[in-house]
């Protein structure tokens, strides 16, 4: 790999990684999807990457000493070094997390294996998960070679195979170490192979050993294909405390620390073909665990988004006239120009043929047949009181809008996983029924004051006859007549045959101008009827259309977009390029 290469492999990742940083989280798919676990891993690895694109320098090689449950991994750094600087116990899986060992601080860089750093609290020192632990340790070994101790392979806790990986990933060298009980473990193998791949130095040591035969099988079996064809690479071997095998003098102890004090860097070709591989691999998994699964949400979401905002609101379904219609009849009650009252008033103007025949066609019920309909002459059963429950019905219809918006995400299986992967997301997303139910209880109230303004307030056909009659000869008396009771002069120029003058003009003409007056009455309270029905209807609309949008915002969070996956793919296609 030229160096314009390596410099385009660089910039290339960086780039992509800053992509995919906007791109984790909620952005894809929710932090506890796999796709952002699949990121996550991704941007760890190319770290890891371009760690190994940058010359080290004089720096001392670091080694991570990798292995199964019970192998002596923090034994076997102690036994090298001398001292007891990693904690080590009878108990499985006591190491969490990385621990290194170098016998000055920098020798470790700032940055490397992509976690904080920290320094122990005692020694020997316990690991920490998702934590490097760094150890300064002056020693012979340690001035040749900085030690890694790490967490199991194959425990039981996923987490520790996790830690160890990473190490696995950043390390320059590596040192698998294994028992004559773990040796064909199958953990080990995929680390074998990616050893050899990717250039890395490995040494192979077996702990607790007993006998030499178990030590060949072992030598053997790293020649096999499946165990990354090593060639039967030497094996150091490490007897148990309690036993007297005695290993070859070539595989001892001794023989191993001076290994790994000079142990040889990858040659300049084979270090960079093992880059390329690394960089490959790379690219594979990020076609393959990232940009394949988000192109497929995206076209799953760009599909249910169309059918959002195809979706049209329901009708908020509320009608307040039960509220009005009371207002209504208590406007016509008070009116001078509505007829109702005694019947001696009744049966006198029955006596008058011309005034019968201008009565509107209300009053002429009434004074014909005693009534104009249920409760309109104030002897009949009442208005019904009882008026729907606008708050419910309202807090339903949303419902409803819910119900069909969860149909929409749900109809594919990548709705119902977005939808089990950030819960949380998609509640924030739903508008609380109540609000919609607030809607009807503001129109109402303010229905409610408008009604109770009206109530007692003079009909407009009361008030302008009563402003005509001030300027009548006479009409001084009549207008307190009026004033006194709306039908009162009615029954005054009934009873006494007072047809005359302008009064007389103004009765006879007063049934004609009836019809025009009630109705402008009437219209009144239809038009605020009509105008709370609409206000409560075109808030109800654009709640339920913010509820869509911000359900549309949620959806379009569960995946880059489409523009963004393409900027992905060409970075993908020059990464391929500089291989």
């Amino acid at each position: 790999m030229a160096a314009l290469r390596a410099s385009t492999i660089d910039s290339t990742l960086t780039a992509l990684d800053q992509q995919l940083r906007a791109a984790t989280g909620a952005r894809a798919g929710g932090a506890g999807s796999a796709v952002a676990a699949a990121i996550e891993r991704f941007r760890a690895d190319a770290a890891a990457l371009l760690f190994h694109l940058r010359d080290r320098g004089e720096r001392p090689p670091i080694v991570v000493i990798l292995g199964g449950t019970g192998t002596g991994k923090s034994t076997m750094v102690n036994r090298l070094l001398g001292a007891d600087v990693s904690a080590s116990s009878f108990r499985r899986t006591y190491t969490a997390g990385a621990i290194a060992i170098a016998a000055e601080r920098h020798h470790v860089p700032h940055d490397w294996l992509g976690v904080q750093h920290g320094q122990p609290a005692s020694i020997p020192a316990k690991g920490e998960a998702d934590r490097l632990l760094v150890v300064t340790h002056d020693a012979d070994l340690t001035r040749r070679a900085t030690l890694v101790d790490t967490p199991d392979l194959d425990g039981d806790r996923p987490q520790h195979h996790a830690q160890a990986d990473r190490a696995f990933r950043w390390a320059e060298a590596v040192v698998f170490l294994v028992t004559p009980e773990k040796y064909q473990m199958p953990e080990l193998v995929p680390y074998y192979r990616l050893a050899r791949r990717y250039a890395l130095p490995a040494l192979h040591v077996m702990n607790k050993v007993e006998q030499q035969a178990v030590v060949s099988d072992y030598q053997s079996k790293l020649g096999e294909g499946t165990a990354a064809a090593f060639n039967r690479p030497h094996v150091y071997a490490i007897p148990r405390d309690d036993s007297t095998y005695e290993p070859p003098p070539d595989a001892r102890l001794d023989v191993l620390r001076d290994a790994l004090a000079s142990h040889p860097r990858a040659e300049a070709g084979a270090r960079h073909e093992g880059l390329g591989h690394r960089a490959a691999d790379l690219l594979d998994r990020f076609h393959d665990q990232i940009l394949a699964p988000l192109a497929e949400d995206r076209r799953e979401i760009d599909a249910a988004v169309a059918m959002l905002k195809a979706m049209e609101a329901p009708p908020a379904g509320v009608d307040v006239n039960p509220i009005t219609r009371s207002l209504a009849r208590r406007l016509q009650q008070r009116s001078i120009l509505y007829l109702m009252g005694p019947g001696r008033m009744l049966d006198r103007v029955r006596q008058v043929p011309a005034l019968l025949a201008r009565l509107p066609r209300t009053a002429w019920d009434l004074v014909m047949k005693g009534k104009a309909g249920a409760g309109e002459d104030g002897d009949g059963p009442a208005v019904p009181r009882d008026v729907p429950d606008f708050n419910a019905i309202l807090s339903e219809q949303l419902g409803v809008l819910h119900s069909r918006i969860d149909d929409v995400i749900r109809t594919s299986v990548a709705g119902e996983r977005w939808i089990a992967e950030d819960a949380a997301g998609y509640a924030a997303a739903t508008i609380a029924p109540d609000r919609a139910g607030a809607i009807a209880d503001d129109e109402l109230a303010q229905l409610r004051t408008w009604l109770e303004t009206r109530w007692n307030a003079t009909p407009r056909d009361t008030a302008i006859l009563q402003k005509v009659l001030k300027h009548l000869p006479g009409g001084e008396k009549l207008t307190q007549w009026s004033e006194a009771a709306p039908y009162l002069l009615t029954i005054v120029v009934a009873t006494h045959h007072a047809f005359f003058g302008h009064v007389d003009l103004i009765i006879l003409g007063g049934y004609s101008l009836a019809t025009w007056l009630t109705e402008r009455m009437s219209n009144e309270v239809a038009s605020r009827t009509r105008q709370a029905n609409k206000s409560i209807a075109d808030r109800f609309e654009r709640m339920a259309h913010e509820q869509i949008a911000r359900m549309i915002v949620w959806l379009d969070s569960r995946a880059p977009a489409t523009a963004e996956l393409e900027k992905m793919r060409r970075l993908a296609e020059t990464l391929g390029g500089a291989e």
